[in-house]
């Protein structure tokens, strides 16, 4: 297993260095083939924002995957906003009409089993197409640490069918678990990660901008994620689906192809060390929990409809902590930074 890793300082650099690195799987593919393209579309954010994969890299992508004569088309199912608004506001529109590529959406779900979840629900359209390609970004996440190729594919559960999973699976490891069984079950054939502009600190859609000037690619999510993380010097069991996927021996051994490193600051919910069984419930008395500012809130409501838990009632700014299962979801969809994460005692 083999991990490509390009420095890369700019977007208008990207097709010079990532046709090259395509090239090495053109044997993947063969003419006619229906090929998904799935990439991280989460809300309607504009590229300079760091939030969604950039339309240069996906256009470098679909170029490859037309020249091999493959019949691309692009699909995602956004945490909080409609496809066609995310797909215009962050260019991904607009790529996708230049190269006359559908765009669709990831619904109508089909009940599946997972090796450790049964009855998840997958858009279809991931079991009716010939090869599926994963576009990540390169980011940090309130939740899962970091999110990159594997927790990509989370967004093949159509729309508000995530948000039930947050309930259902109540702990970031068993959370990490899903992730893991639902990347199983997509199986992209090939993960590109876009590495040029990410995010540090509380991510996945307010935290900080961050050059890290790398464009990655491999076979596998799994084994990508393990070597960005050991290049950004994380402990990869810091990180909840690398965890899982170790645990699975879902992690060969691999080779890199190319020099790369640098320094990410992670979410303030990161864990430096890993907490004893036995204090896990007084360190939950403690975590950080979501508070809404007045002082930012526009009173959109978007959090308060994406609650999993439905604890939210932004017309009063209150948060029920007793109810609330600390998955943060509010503090990713909400498009004005206005969910603040804070240590509360409780």
């Amino acid at each position: 297993m083999k991990v490509f890793l390009r420095k890369c300082d700019s977007y208008d650099q990207v097709d010079d260095i990532l046709q090259p690195v395509l090239k090495n799987y053109s044997g993947i593919f063969k003419s006619q083939e229906s090929v998904l393209v799935k990439p991280n579309l989460l809300s309607a954010r504009k590229p300079q924002d760091g939030v969604t994969t950039h339309p240069a890299v996906l256009e470098s992508v679909l170029k490859f995957l037309i020249s091999l004569g493959t019949k691309p088309f692009v699909a995602d199912s956004p945490a909080s906003s409609t496809l066609q608004k995310a797909a215009y506001e962050s260019g991904i529109l607009q790529v996708c009409e230049k190269y006359s590529v559908p765009i669709v959406e990831l619904d109508d779900p089909v009940e599946v089993d997972g090796q450790v979840y049964k009855k998840i629900k997958i858009s279809s359209k991931i079991f009716k197409v010939d090869k599926i390609v994963n576009i990540a970004k390169l980011k940090t996440h309130s939740q899962m640490i970091l999110t990159l190729g594997v927790k990509n594919t989370f967004g093949c559960i159509p729309g508000l069918e995530k948000s039930g999973w947050h309930i259902r699976c109540a702990t970031n490891e068993n959370f990490a678990a899903l992730l893991v069984d639902v990347h199983l079950l997509v199986k992209p054939v090939l993960t590109i990660l876009d590495g040029i502009i990410g995010m540090e600190g509380n991510g996945p859609a307010n935290g900080k901008l961050k050059h890290f000037g790398v464009i990655a690619v491999s076979e596998s999510a799994f084994v990508l994620d393990h070597v960005i993380c050991k290049k950004l010097s994380i402990d990869p069991e810091m990180i909840y689906t690398l965890k899982e996927a170790l645990k699975r021996h879902l992690i060969p051994s691999y080779e890199i192809d190319g020099e790369w490193s640098s320094t990410i600051e992670l979410p303030i919910t990161a864990q430096a060390l890993p907490v004893p069984k036995f204090l896990k419930r007084i360190a939950r008395t403690i975590i950080r929990v979501p508070k809404i500012s007045k002082k930012r809130c526009v009173q959109c409501k978007i959090c308060e409809e994406r609650c999993p838990a439905q604890v939210i009632q932004v017309s009063k700014y209150f948060i029920d902590y007793n109810k609330c299962i600390r998955c943060y979801v509010c503090h990713e969809v909400c498009p004005n930074d206005a969910i603040d994460l804070v240590r509360k005692f409780m």
